[in-house]
């Protein structure tokens, strides 16, 4: 109880520098561990090369230590399912159609090679994709072992040493697939490096390149995408840091990407004519091939879904003087000569203040959206609605999503806003990252994110446009329930909300809502507020079964949200008795995240009570009928969007259909009274021929006023308005309100 009060009366402010303090202690503990460990690792690696045996003169748990240290961490050790692999090469046969052919040059280190190899055999489809090995006249085992592979690969065996470039020209020559990867020997391929490389290319027609997360053994990062500075140098963005970090974690337009995994369509390579020769044997090739790509039109994209360990420089060594390195400084002149007109005109200069700068070349207006958590596409429909804005949001804008409440189950959606390039940051690490950025305009959703985040992100972004996204105007929705409840704590919550809310309309540059009737609500108390309606974006599903092969009614909602928990008990008790009358077989499914104990007691031959369900397609495929008995409530209802978008006839209520424009009798059936609901949802339930013109009608009008292109368009009208406009400066009382609230 304690805890919940000091949660509810502490300033933002105070709650954020609190989270940023023990976030900040778990950091140095965590820097320091892997101090600790990397300078371990250094000094028993020195003593091994000296002959000093560790296992032997070391106390027990520091040689186990050593042991840790000494062993690769990147791949599981050699079992059963290699062998089995391995010995099955005699039954591969080379696929007729290849979609991906793995081009990898090799000089000797054979048993990186293998690895490297064995990494592939475990992560690719060789009935579609082809592994080339071009071997530069390799004197180890290199040339047995890769006989002993057999149809698994095919290999290019070379008389003479002819560098990176010539190899990878003849692998690619040789190639049979849509896509050329190019793979350098001392990596190791993890989990969905393959698909994630295809799926990005595949994702938009102006991408030429794709380049991987680069990892070193030990776990830190070594290279999310490149960056060539104005005078030819590059720099390798997030060397040495921690490669979950977030900021590393979302596909982004750059400069370039390393050859050591770099994904280009055979087209658009023999377009060029391949690597430039003049970069033999090796050094900026892969640069060079980027900087073209870019040059004509095309976008090289870094994706960190596909991640590789890579061994730096294990075949070229690492003296700058010998060897191959050599031509590292040989080729920076040559890459410079070629191309100092558009590193001059289009690059920055070298130096730590461009570094995060530069490592976007996605150079579009920036939109900094405050959310409560990260969206999740199968929660609520706030979360639904929300993802669905940031999705449109990215394909025309560098969109950064704040988050203030950090969950268990964050990492795998942060991965789908990744995917769609989208950066988010828990609020706690805003600052660190972000205060020497710009944003052009800042999207504040809900009442209570918006009143508290208001004050720090308008100073720290005084000429960003704000826009208040009120989600669904809260105050309507609690003086409802007060109606309908008389509970005099929610009135007070009412009268709160009407003065935050309030507040917010009239210092925001422009709000959000997501009907006209909200507008309305909000106008009258707002005159002065420039409104503009953004509603819930649904995509179109499959219809799923026949009327037929269907069966249940069906209610989903998240059950924190009280006029959900409301209308399941309005149902159960008033409602779902009538219609067992006439359907005594029928059943009712609940679906919906945080369902308390006493729901689930109510589960009978005849209620289902499901709770959360990940993936609720098969439900909307399945059952008859969905059910919306709403009693109060305000904004778009995202259940019903939900429903109709897969051609599921729906019964509700007036506030259910609120702000849709549904029509009674034609996408919807809408009764208020327990009788006449009842009696709505009998007659969609037995009737076919009125289910039928009822799914067909409400998808078609989801189509029509909903889908993501509908929408979109009403987000960049409402973008251009604020764009035009005035900024609006806070009121007197906002001002007064926002200063106290920072302190």
């Amino acid at each position: 109880m304690m805890k919940k009060k000091l949660k509810d009366k502490l300033p933002f402010s105070v709650k954020r520098h609190i989270g940023k303090f023990s976030v900040s202690v778990l950091r140095a503990l965590s820097r320091t561990s892997r101090t600790i460990f990397q300078t371990s690792d250094k000094v028993f690696k020195y003593s091994q090369r000296h002959g000093f045996n560790l296992e032997r003169e070391l106390p027990p748990p520091l040689a186990n230590f050593a042991k840790i240290l000494q062993s690769p961490a990147s791949l599981n050790p050699f079992g059963v399912s290699d062998f089995l692999l391995l010995t099955e090469h005699d039954k591969a046969v080379p696929p007729e159609t290849v979609e991906a052919s793995i081009i990898i040059p090799v000089f000797n280190k054979a048993d990186f090679t293998f690895q490297c190899l064995r990494s592939l055999f475990r992560e690719i489809d060789l009935t579609r994709n082809e592994i080339i090995v071009v071997d530069n006249a390799s004197s180890d085992e290199t040339a047995l072992m890769l006989a002993r592979l057999g149809n698994r690969l095919r290999v290019i065996r070379n008389a003479e040493n002819k560098g990176f470039v010539e190899a990878c020209n003849a692998g690619a020559g040789a190639a049979r697939g849509k896509f050329l990867i190019f793979l350098n020997n001392d990596t190791i391929v993890q989990p969905e490096w393959l698909d994630a490389l295809i799926e990005t290319a595949e994702s938009d027609e102006k991408i030429g390149a794709v380049g991987s997360m680069m990892i070193f053994p030990d776990g830190r990062l070594q290279e999310a995408g490149g960056i060539i500075w104005r005078d030819g140098t590059t720099h390798l963005y997030g060397y040495g840091k921690h490669a979950e970090e977030m900021q590393f974690n979302f596909v982004r337009e750059v400069d370039y990407c390393s050859g050591a995994s770099l994904l280009v369509s055979k087209d658009l390579f023999e377009r060029f004519g391949g690597f430039d020769a003049r970069f033999a044997p090796a050094y900026y090739e892969d640069t060079d091939f980027c900087m073209s790509i870019r040059a004509a039109g095309y976008k090289v994209v870094y994706q960190p879904l596909s991640k590789v360990v890579h061994y730096e420089s294990v075949t070229a060594g690492r003296d700058s003087n010998s060897g191959f390195r050599r031509f590292y400084e040989i080729n920076h002149g040559k890459f410079l000569d070629k191309w100092r007109e558009v590193l001059e005109r289009e690059h920055f200069a070298p130096g730590k203040s461009n570094i995060e700068t530069a490592s976007n070349r996605g150079r579009g207006r920036k939109i900094l959206v405050a959310f409560h958590e990260v969206p999740k596409p199968d929660a609520d429909s706030g979360n639904v609605r929300m993802f669905a804005i940031l999705k449109t949001l990215s394909k025309n804008y560098r969109v950064v999503l704040a988050f203030t409440h950090k969950r268990a189950n964050d990492y795998e959606y942060e991965r789908q806003l990744g995917n769609l390039g989208i950066e988010s940051v828990w609020i706690v690490d805003f600052d660190r990252r972000f205060r020497r950025e710009k944003f052009d305009f800042l999207v504040l959703c809900y009442p209570h994110i918006a009143y508290y985040v208001y004050p720090t992100f308008k100073r720290m972004f005084p000429t960003a446009k704000v826009i208040f996204d009120t989600v669904d105007v809260h105050f309507v929705r609690f003086e409802r329930e007060v109606k309908l409840t008389g509970d005099k704590q929610i009135a007070e919550e009412a009268a709160r909300h009407k003065k935050i809310e309030t507040e917010l309309a009239r210092a925001a540059d422009q709000v959000w809502c997501v009907t006209e009737d909200d507008k309305n609500h909000l106008q009258r108390v707002t005159p002065e507020a420039k409104i503009e309606i953004v509603p819930n974006i649904h995509t179109l599903f499959g219809r799923g079964k026949s009327f037929a092969e269907r069966a249940d009614l069906l209610f989903i909602g998240n059950f924190n949200h009280r006029p959900n928990a409301d209308a399941v008990y309005y149902f159960l008790d008033e409602i779902f008795p009538r219609i067992l009358e006439k359907l005594p077989s029928v059943r009712f499914r609940i679906v919906g995240s945080n369902a308390k104990p006493e729901l689930f007691k109510l589960n009978s031959e005849n209620v289902r009570v499901e709770g959360f369900v990940p993936n609720v397609e098969p439900l909307f495929e399945s059952c008859r009928v969905f059910v919306a008995p709403l009693r109060y409530g305000a904004g778009m209802k995202g259940k019903i969007g939900q429903a109709l978008s897969f051609g599921l006839p729906t019964v509700t209520t007036g506030i259910g259909a609120e702000g849709m424009n549904l029509t009674n009798e034609r996408e919807v059936l809408i009764a208020d009274e327990p009788e006449a609901f009842a009696s709505a949802v009998y007659r969609a339930y037995a009737d076919e021929q009125l289910w039928q013109m009822l799914s067909d009608a409400g998808y078609n009008f989801i189509e029509k006023n909903f889908s993501p292109e509908i929408v979109e368009e009403k987000i960049e009208q409402a973008l251009r308005k604020l764009n035009e406009a005035k900024m609006t400066e806070p009121t007197d009382e906002f001002a007064a309100a926002s200063e106290q609230r920072k302190h």
